[in-house]
């Protein structure tokens, strides 16, 4: 029964944005969408509003982690429930080879973690004070930009049940 409701909960998480016809379109629309709807529509287009939303479910579900993906090269960042907040997770260039030269520089930048092992991600703790006060979705998107996601362009999002301690790689 927990497991039926916990689906239940992934599956109601409101995810809708709709896909605008114009350039112009995109950029204003970005600015204002949510991230509401359901978990059936997948495709969504990349703004902060959209990460607030996916982040705030995340840290108020128990053993709860979401992925966004760039839908046009495939990185992506995720981010898992802690304990004390949030982990977040950024592929790394082993995991992504055709990161951009300049995003590993981008990252150390804003924080992240680097990989300990070849095979391993940028990872970043997110305070829960700094989840309360909205940090984490810039945070994420911080990240998102340095691989070169743009605000407007598609993502998917994935999110359930974390399937171990770490976020999963890839």
């Amino acid at each position: 029964m927990i497991c039926w409701q916990r689906n239940l909960q992934v599956a109601t998480f409101m995810l809708f944005v709709s896909a605008p016809v114009s350039g112009a379109a995109v950029a204003q629309q970005a600015e204002e969408t949510s991230c509401s709807g359901t978990m059936t529509q997948q495709l969504r287009r990349f703004s902060e509003k959209c990460l607030s939303d996916l982040v705030a479910f995340v840290a108020s579900q128990p053993d709860m982690t979401a992925k966004v993906y760039s839908e046009k090269e495939k990185y992506f960042v995720s981010v898992i429930r802690s304990e004390d907040g949030l982990l977040a997770e950024a592929v790394s260039k082993f995991n992504y080879p055709l990161m951009k030269e300049d995003a590993p520089e981008v990252l150390k930048r804003l924080g992240w973690t680097p990989p300990e092992n070849e095979s391993d991600n940028w990872n970043k703790k997110i305070s829960s004070d700094q989840v309360r006060a909205g940090a984490a979705a810039q945070e994420l998107s911080q990240a998102l930009a340095a691989y070169g996601l743009k605000q407007g362009e598609a993502i998917s999002l994935t999110v359930g049940p974390k399937l171990g301690d770490k976020p999963t790689n890839g």
